[in-house]
């Protein structure tokens, strides 16, 4: 079921957000009219992309955009945003991004704009982009660049639903409507993959997980979390996927009340060995499955935490861990 809807939703982005007009700016195509669908993907590879061409969608700060003739150069504000424009393709047209967008490697070769909360306008507006990239944390930043005639797209995901509709947004605004189609429906492919393995733990039996985010203050992944998702997609059940704070703090008695089976934390928290041995030395841990038989494990923390493209790896990869025998 949960694969069905995952495939209608992404069915229905597709149909609201990869639309374009091939024309005169006259011929403006907005996602909730109708529209003639052979101008779907109309510039598959943008050799034939035409310079009027306007493109209006609203993005996922609930701003109307308009984009018109061809986005050569594509400044990005965000990590994840980074990493969807590579996954599209659209490496060779980014001219900047962020000191913290380290993926892919091909990242870090391009031009600094600033840190991630702290991107800098002057350098943005040195680089001429076409379209910038932004998120919901430049909500300062992005009627500056509007009133110096920079479009910006705000693209900001929560849930995998989230990063498809960024996904579309993306690749309808720079014309590579097709790239994303390919792009949804290979990582589509993969999450259907690892749900059909795990479909055959009963949901009452899921292995039960706790995801440490931080450890000064103990801090874990509630209901509205990128990370959760990604926990139930790999056939675990988060142990604070019932809290309503995306990233609650906690206690080390409540974590051991609710014995998990596997704790995952993100890799800078040091090696495994010393945070199981710092682990066991927390109130209770002693009785706690995942202490007890050593099923404590590092993961990467950008790809469980950053909403991209690569979630896809982390719920193989959590998977793998959550049921071996499986694999």
């Amino acid at each position: 079921m949960k694969k069905s809807i995952y495939l209608l939703v992404v069915m229905i982005v597709v149909c609201l957000l990869f639309v374009t007009a091939c024309g005169s700016t006259d011929d403006v195509v907005r996602p909730d009219e109708e529209t003639d669908t052979n101008t779907v993907g109309c510039c598959p590879d943008c050799s034939d992309y035409d310079s009027d061409q306007t493109v209006v969608v609203t993005d996922q700060m609930g701003r109307e955009v308009t984009i018109t003739g061809f986005v050569e150069k594509i400044i990005s504000l965000s990590p994840s945003n980074t990493e969807v424009a590579f996954a599209l393709g659209l490496g060779d047209r980014l001219v900047g991004v962020t000191e913290f967008c380290n993926y892919p490697p091909e990242a870090q070769e391009k031009e600094i704009v600033g840190g991630f909360a702290t991107p800098s306008i002057e350098k943005i507006v040195e680089l001429e982009p076409d379209l910038v990239l932004a998120s919901t944390i430049h909500a300062e930043e992005v009627p500056r660049l509007e009133a110096l005639g920079i479009p910006v797209l705000v693209v900001e995901s929560s849930t995998l639903i989230d990063l498809y509709t960024s996904i579309a947004l993306v690749a309808a605004v720079t014309g590579v409507a097709p790239a994303g189609e390919a792009l949804m429906a290979s990582m589509q492919e993969r999450i259907n993959a690892i749900e059909v393995v795990v479909s055959v733990v009963p949901i009452d039996n899921r292995i039960r997980v706790f995801y440490e985010v931080y450890s000064d203050p103990l801090m874990s992944a509630g209901k509205g979390a990128f990370i959760n998702e990604i926990i139930s997609l790999a056939g675990g059940t988060n142990i604070f996927g019932d809290s309503d704070e995306n990233y609650p703090m906690i206690s080390a008695e409540v974590v051991a009340e609710r014995q998990p089976e596997i704790i995952l934390f993100p890799d800078y928290h040091g090696t495994a060995d010393l945070v199981l041995e710092s682990m066991t030395g927390r109130p209770g841990w002693e009785s706690v499955p995942a202490v007890i038989n050593g099923r404590v494990f590092a993961v990467s923390d950008d790809t469980f935490a950053r909403p991209g493209p690569r979630i896809v790896e982390a719920i193989e990869e959590a998977a793998r861990l959550f049921y071996p025998e499986l694999f």
